[in-house]
């Protein structure tokens, strides 16, 4: 596009908004069209899986999912004006029929399964429980300890985490009640040798909490009501550090690091621990709080080299010769 027809476009957002949403608006268009230039392509080109991976990728680093929505809500506007001017001839180009990019990407940010990992079938990174253990005995607070385990045994999203209630937690059942923003309640369960640190916490540690008298949380801290997501992600990511299993695999157009090891690899870990140990799909996408099972199947069901090769020499069809 070039930067007159542009500069048109912004023009048009800028005029139709007020001044503190334009103002949030052009900043959000001006760092996608940065992102998606560094992808090789131009703004006009970008496409739905596109705009859900800037999004995904956003939401990994802001702890509000507002600037998220704020950042989707400016990209619809955008190509919104963009139409208008390709329709008017103002603008050369193809333009839309129906729904923009913007409208029919389809991420939020209490999904971070992207469409692009889906349709690409891209291998999803993922630990092993032992893996998971290690990262957990390198934290320093009970607590801490307690989010990676929990987070590896649920196989909750990091906003879920951060949204339990205390009084959702029962441990009778070794049972906690999900709230979904936008989808159906779940339940998750724990495991026996998750007792002992929950215990603790509830009992001992989380009552010493400055917040936690006002707080119907299960993770109160010092600074608010309930945990950020971002001190979560500090959390894993540093202490898979210590662990040796971090990487470093780029940055955003931020200049913010990229880590391998995130709580949404949990996540993955989770549900390819669960595969193996011999879960069906419907079962797991009830678990992980996916709205259709064709989103776990295209997501998940890709096997790792290691269980193909010991599936092949253990568990293959016998050839009598």
């Amino acid at each position: 596009m070039e930067e007159e027809a542009f500069e048109q476009m912004v023009a048009r957002v800028e005029r139709n908004k007020s001044d503190s949403t334009a103002g949030q608006y052009v900043s959000k268009i001006l760092k996608f069209r940065d992102w998606i230039q560094e992808q090789g392509k131009e703004f006009e080109e970008a496409d739905a899986i596109d705009i859900e991976d800037w999004l995904a990728e956003l939401d990994e680093f802001y702890s509000n999912s507002s600037s998220v929505g704020k950042a989707s809500a400016a990209l619809v506007a955008a190509f919104e004006e963009l139409n208008k001017l390709i329709e008017a001839g103002r603008v050369c180009g193809g333009g839309w029929v129906g729904d923009t990019p913007p409208q029919r990407a389809s991420y939020s940010p209490e999904d971070t399964d992207t469409q692009k990992a889906r349709e690409s079938k891209q291998d999803l990174h993922f630990l092993k429980p032992a893996q998971v253990d290690k990262i957990a005995r390198e934290t320093e607070k009970l607590r801490d300890e307690l989010i990676i385990r929990l987070t590896f045994q649920t196989g909750v999203r990091v906003s879920e985490l951060c949204e339990m209630r205390l009084q959702d937690v029962d441990r009778e059942e070794r049972s906690i009640k999900i709230r979904g923003k936008g989808r159906k309640n779940r339940v998750v369960y724990y495991q026996p040798s998750l007792d002992f640190l929950l215990d603790i916490w509830i009992d001992e540690r989380r009552p010493a909490v400055f917040h936690a008298e006002d707080s119907d949380y299960l993770f109160p801290t010092s600074h608010s009501e309930n945990i950020t997501k971002n001190t979560v992600g500090e959390i894993v990511r540093d202490s898979a550090e210590k662990a040796g299993f971090q990487e470093v695999y780029g940055t955003n157009t931020e200049g913010v690091e990229l880590h391998s090891v995130t709580p949404h690899v949990l996540r993955h870990s989770f549900a390819m621990a669960a595969l193996s140990n011999g879960w069906d799909v419907y079962t797991l996408s009830q678990a992980l709080g996916h709205e259709s099972t064709d989103i776990t199947t295209s997501t998940y069901l890709h096997d790792d080299a290691d269980e193909v090769r010991e599936a092949f020499r253990t568990r293959g069809p016998a050839v009598e010769t």
